[in-house]
């Protein structure tokens, strides 16, 4: 007979959060997190806005700090494909991180979206400057988490994409509203790319983020899973898809996080920051850090809930102007989902 959840074992089981961007040395959310039974997996990325190197000097501090409860993945700059030392530098910057204690290495989706080499062509995942920073992951099974490619629903104009979150990232993101730009690498290309690079590397332990942007339908991921044995993914930020799948086809659902269980792992997707873009805002967390961390977490804590209750209960659940009922799948697959599955990949243990 299954075991299955109630809502009032939410505070009681060990979660993992793989999938947080934390910009800050204030570690009062990592304190709150630690006692809610919330362990936190901080992703350092090649952004435009927040400098590699300082998101290095704040993950090995607080990891430092906080060996058990708070991990992270190092990443190198990409953005620098063209000079002649860029290997030799992107191999020493990931043996820098390893050496620091990330548990992995994370690329973007700048690779394929916005980086163009001298003849104006866009530089795609699977191209040979990176081949020998592939295959020393490969080597010593470090593993990779990519973001690359988008939603589909990047392709398509804000009205025709599927959920409120996309409509409303993109609109503020035209950069990478690819629909606007119709000149980049389709939607279809990006895929192909990252497909290329699973054939090319079979040992290489490899972490699709945001449901290895194939959220628009999950049979996608299936066929990647059944065809890459070290390819998984992560949920992050792509909840909403899921749920609009859930209304349509609640059973199919059901039967990927079953059959995949060992496959997928829980993360929310969000910055833990002190600097937000407006002044009033920054002001704010600046004089009031306390206040503001207790909030952020408070606010936090509640969707990461409503997010465990979604695949441990049949309770109703809303999301991005949608409703539907939890998935309420059995323990064991909740317990892999939301903390061993991230343990197993990033720790092997």
């Amino acid at each position: 007979m299954k075991d299955y959840y109630s809502s009032s074992d939410f505070s009681k089981v060990p979660k993992y959060d793989a999938h947080t961007h934390y910009h800050t040395f204030n570690d009062l959310f990592i304190r709150k997190a630690k006692n809610a039974g919330l362990s936190l997996l901080s992703i350092n990325t090649n952004l435009d806005f927040f400098p590699i190197d300082k998101q290095f000097d704040i993950s090995q501090s607080l990891h430092q700090q906080y060996p058990q409860s708070f991990n992270f993945l190092g990443t190198f700059d990409a953005s620098a494909f063209s000079s002649s030392t860029f290997v030799e530098d992107s191999i020493e910057q990931i043996k820098k991180c390893i050496a620091a204690g990330a548990r992995g290495i994370k690329i973007w989706k700048n690779i394929g979206m916005t980086l163009k080499n001298e003849a104006r062509q866009y530089v795609m995942a699977d191209d040979p400057v990176f081949a020998p920073i592939f295959e020393f992951l490969e080597k010593e099974k470090i593993p990779l988490l990519a973001h690359l490619g988008e939603p589909r629903n990047c392709w398509l104009p804000l009205e025709s994409m599927s959920t409120a979150n996309d409509r409303r990232y993109f609109s503020k993101n035209p950069g990478y509203h690819m629909y606007l730009h119709p000149e980049a690498p389709s939607f279809e290309k990006q895929i192909m790319a990252r497909d290329r690079l699973l054939e090319r590397y079979p040992g290489l332990i490899f972490v699709g983020a945001h449901l290895g942007s194939m959220d628009w339908n999950l049979e996608e991921v299936t066929k990647r899973m059944d065809r890459f044995p070290n390819f998984y993914v992560d949920i992050s930020g792509r909840f909403d898809h899921i749920i609009e799948q859930t209304i349509r086809k609640r059973n199919d659902v059901i039967d990927f996080f079953q059959i995949y269980q060992n496959k997928i792992m829980y993360g929310l997707d969000y910055f833990v920051s002190q600097n937000y873009g407006r002044e009033w805002m920054n002001l704010f967390c600046k004089c009031f850090p306390h206040v503001y961390m207790n909030f952020l977490f408070m606010y936090l804590c509640r969707k990461i809930k409503k997010h465990w209750l979604f695949f441990a209960t049949d309770q109703l659940i809303k999301s991005g102007g949608m409703q539907c009922k939890g998935l309420k799948i059995p323990k064991l697959t909740v317990d892999r989902i939301f903390y061993e599955n991230a343990k197993f990949v990033y720790f092997n243990t």
